[in-house]
């Protein structure tokens, strides 16, 4: 996976901003993630005059080769930074055209007191006219950067939308780029469904069941049951028959007593089966199921591991523990430590199924079911540490 930052701030006019990006650098970097930078600053793009500029076009395979795109500059004046603004520009000559088509964007601004909101629906709006997919806001103003302290607001804010457009990203989420923002007409046309064709008079409204499927079925009873369906068949069919003609036969009288009593000696004939119920299997909690994690503990994929993994459980059941693996060995802690090295925060139901197996802790995370904090790296792990299923 790769990640392409645009940047666009000259280095004299910062307000915060290459913290910001190194600290969201280094967590793409905790997971795999590759990524790249355009800094306008440096490149010093001239105003847009219909033409190229020869910086920029050595500069923009990045772009092209990422999976998504990162746009991030100051805010003045409720705009993007005038660099930025000039780079947008260009992005109307035919090579830039398909830049960032159906790409995920992070749009990140900071500000010195105020603006930031909107200069991101500029940006907003700008990213979904070429066709990408606005999927994540950061709009910060220079004194919230001033402590990025873990277990600060900033900070968990700044992780929390990251862990989202990472999951964009891991997924391939598609979405509905709005129709005004949307390049090129739309024929009406084709947005016009057909109606389904009116039912014909002679068409079956039940079809058929497959021959096979019907066959299949029919094998799953004794020859026995087989002659017995077809009695009872017959003894129904005779009840429930008036005077008519039926088969070149007339049927003027039908004694339903005798054929009740026929159906009732042939429904005889098979022995009652009692089924007792079944007695329920008793549930682990989830507590006590994060209290066994040791016993499915794999110490022979977790050789030179070092870490301790916070658990904390909310909702129906709240509890909070921690894992601590050294090498080869897994024990469970009650209550909270002051130093893991990464938190797992979820709702018991969620972890549950975790537990349970019914989807991976990676699964639960792409989709937000639980949230991590601290070394998202590692949180990759657990599955494989612990084998669940």
């Amino acid at each position: 996976m790769k990640i392409a930052y645009i940047s666009g701030n000259p280095p004299h006019f910062d307000k915060g901003l290459a913290k910001l990006l190194t600290y969201t650098r280094s967590v793409f970097t905790e997971l795999g993630v590759q990524t790249s930078e355009l800094n306008l600053g440096e490149a010093q793009p001239p105003y847009y005059n219909g033409t190229g500029d020869t910086n920029l076009d050595g500069m923009i395979n990045p772009i092209k080769d990422a999976d998504g795109i990162i746009l991030a500059c100051s805010a003045s004046f409720f705009a993007p930074s005038a660099i930025m603004q000039t780079f947008i520009e260009y992005l109307a000559l035919p090579v830039y055209a398909d830049l960032f088509k159906d790409k995920h964007c992070a749009l990140i601004v900071v500000s010195e007191g105020g603006g930031e909101r909107g200069a991101l629906q500029y940006l907003s709006r700008v990213v979904q006219h070429l066709g990408g997919y606005d999927t994540t806001h950061i709009g910060l103003q220079a004194a919230h950067l001033d402590d990025m302290e873990e277990g600060n607001f900033t900070r968990d804010f700044i992780d929390k939308e990251m862990e989202d457009f990472y999951r964009a990203l891991r997924q391939n989420r598609k979405r509905i780029v709005p129709q005004d923002y949307a390049q090129g007409a739309v024929d009406v046309k084709s947005l016009v469904v057909a109606p389904s064709q009116k039912r014909k008079p002679d068409d079956p409204i039940v079809k058929a069941t497959p021959t096979g499927k019907v066959t299949k079925r029919l094998d799953a009873f004794t020859e026995q049951q087989e002659r017995e369906i077809e009695e009872l068949s017959r003894l129904f069919a005779k009840k429930y028959t008036d005077t008519e003609e039926d088969g070149g036969e007339i049927i003027d009288e039908v004694n339903e007593d005798e054929i009740d009593d026929e159906i009732e000696e042939l429904l005889a004939e098979e022995e009652p089966v009692i089924v007792l119920p079944a007695r329920p299997a008793r549930k682990k909690t989830a507590r006590q199921l994060t209290q066994n994690l040791p016993h499915y503990f794999q110490p022979q994929l977790s050789a030179g591991t070092q870490a301790v993994i916070q658990i904390n459980v909310t909702g129906a059941e709240a509890f909070e523990g921690y894992l601590s693996i050294r090498s080869k060995e897994c024990t469970y802690t009650e209550g909270t430590t002051e130093t893991p090295d990464v938190t797992v925060i979820a709702d018991s139901a969620t972890w549950l199924d975790v537990l349970n197996s019914k989807f991976t802790a990676q699964k639960a995370f792409m989709i937000g079911g639980l949230k991590v904090r601290g070394a998202l790296a590692l949180f990759t792990k657990f599955d494989t540490l612990f084998k669940l299923g």
